[in-house]
């Protein structure tokens, strides 16, 4: 089924692609699919039995019991998990076509019922069936389970970290404002003022509407000051909604303004709202200025229907390219082929605009945006899903982007940052990425725009990060994730800069 919509998006899939991915999902999704049908085979012998009282006969008792047994799992794997288990699954015709699978079962578990009993020979064969039946997925499956394709990176040192402020929940982004205070947004809706000292003050966001919230999924995400902020006291937001259309990310914009020590957020605007989709998952949110008047906006993929990514007519799965100099913003798609960039940036040297987005089990990638580009997703990925089947038989194709870079597995990139300032003499243009999975924030060290090594800071707190900036003064700035997350600084020790002193002094 997976191949079938890959078609519906005109790629051909020859016969060879055909069967090495059928062969390779026997050996590591089968395993899993063979987990579920067991727990379908429980619920299945327990519909045999109210069956076998409604006086029905074996066989046919069998049967719709293997298919119904089957079906209950997997329509609770479908609404329980935000994203979906089996992708097949997604719509009832396939969920049906899925839960025919029973039939076997049922056909097996009639056999072995029936026979249950007689001669030795049968009875050792009925017994022995359901212990290879076991056995050789498990050894399948370690046999074809993915393995890292990338070391683990070393630890970067010079840094000492200073913890600003606590008791933050479930903070998503963070904009310095041009006198060294920082805000801040939770995922509930409300919107911090923090100095440097860790003083907190909230920001009156009554004229802003609730967003819809979702603990890690949807809320009130991104922050993000006009780059004419000194002038026109913009800052731009991005929050969820949802309403009989299904959910989505509204981009807004307001008037940040201070009376008497009191902030408040007026005039506020409705810019622009992605297409609803069905899921909460896979929103994007992230947002970066070409210039004064374009402003870039990541949209996921909805999760549910991945194939809008390469549907042109939606803003699902793109990077959306607004124009905010006609007074009413006009959006068109910019880039496509995402599946749920969360993390975007504007080289302020290059002008090059990177996104770093979250692939499904594996693929997570590093994207150097070109208008008009397509990335893939999901006709090409590197990652698979998360029980362990394939998305696709490419993993390139002509007529789409290559990534800049892949983790496998994923780190969850859940932002980006390119480093320019005074502290970290030696970070000059690297990029830094905030990772949940992996908790902690990936440098990627650039030569002549290539990343050419990777190092770990903050590995050992241990913490989910979810967004970083460069702060005017050089240091870093870090927000970790969850019900009491955290504002973290991130300084240059002496001993790195002296080395940048002298590293500077001794340059022709």
């Amino acid at each position: 089924m997976n191949l079938y919509s890959i078609a519906q998006m005109g790629m051909t899939v020859g016969w060879g692609e055909r069967t090495a991915l059928t062969a390779e999902d026997l050996a590591r999704f089968g395993p899993v699919m063979f987990g579920f049908a067991l727990a379908g085979g429980v619920i299945a012998l327990g519909l045999q039995a109210g069956l076998r009282h409604l006086r029905v006969s074996a066989l046919p008792c069998a049967l719709v019991a293997g298919v119904l047994g089957l079906g209950i799992v997997l329509a609770l794997l479908r609404s329980v998990i935000p994203m979906p288990a089996i992708a097949a699954t997604r719509e009832l015709s396939g969920l049906g076509l899925m839960s025919l699978c029973g039939l076997a079962g049922g056909y097996v578990s009639y056999l072995l019922l029936s026979r249950a009993g007689h001669a030795p020979f049968q009875r050792a064969i009925s017994y022995l069936l359901p212990v290879v039946a076991l056995l050789l997925p498990a050894a399948s499956f370690l046999l074809m389970r993915p393995v890292p394709q990338q070391p683990l990176p070393m630890p970067a040192t010079g840094y000492e970290v200073t913890t600003i402020a606590k008791g933050l929940q479930w903070p998503w982004s963070l904009a310095e404002l041009p006198d060294g205070r920082w805000l801040v947004t939770e995922m509930e809706g409300r919107v911090k003022l923090i100095d440097r000292a860790g003083a907190t003050n909230e920001v009156n966001n009554i004229r802003v509407p609730a967003p819809f919230n979702r603990e890690r999924v949807i809320g009130l995400m991104e922050v993000a000051l006009s780059p004419n902020f000194a002038n026109d006291r913009y800052i731009y937001l991005t929050q969820g909604y949802r309403d009989s259309r299904g959910a989505g990310v509204l981009l807004i914009r307001g008037v940040l303004t201070e009376r008497a020590d009191e902030w408040s957020i007026e005039q506020v605007k409705f810019l622009f709202e992605t297409t609803p989709k069905r899921s909460d998952g896979n929103n994007g949110g992230r947002l970066a200025f070409l210039d004064e008047n374009t402003l870039l906006m990541t949209v996921g993929d909805g999760s549910a229907r991945r194939e809008e990514a390469q549907n042109p007519a939606n803003s699902l799965g793109k990077v959306m390219r607004i124009d905010l100099s006609s007074g009413a913003s006009r959006a068109v798609v910019h880039t496509s082929g995402h599946r749920n960039p969360q993390g975007i940036v504007r080289d302020p040297v290059t002008g090059a605009v990177y996104v770093s987005e979250h692939g499904p089990r594996g693929g997570d990638e590093l994207n150097r945006l070109r208008p008009g580009g397509n990335y893939g997703w999901p006709i090409v990925s590197q990652g698979i899903d998360y029980p362990f089947a394939r998305v696709s038989p490419f993993t390139q194709r002509e007529g789409f982007e290559d990534p800049e870079l892949v983790w496998s597995p994923s780190i969850a990139p859940s932002g980006l940052a390119v480093y320019q300032g005074d502290q970290f003499k030696g970070w000059q243009g690297d990029f830094l990425v905030p990772a949940l999975r992996e908790r902690s924030i990936r440098r990627l060290v650039r030569e002549a725009d290539r990343v050419v090594r990777q190092e770990l800071l903050l590995g050992e707190l241990g913490e989910r990060i979810r967004d970083v900036k460069v702060a005017a003064d050089g240091s870093i700035y870090v927000l970790t994730d969850g019900a009491d997350g955290k504002m973290l600084r991130l300084a240059a020790t002496e001993e790195v800069e002296s080395l940048g002193r002298q590293l500077v002094g001794s340059s022709p």
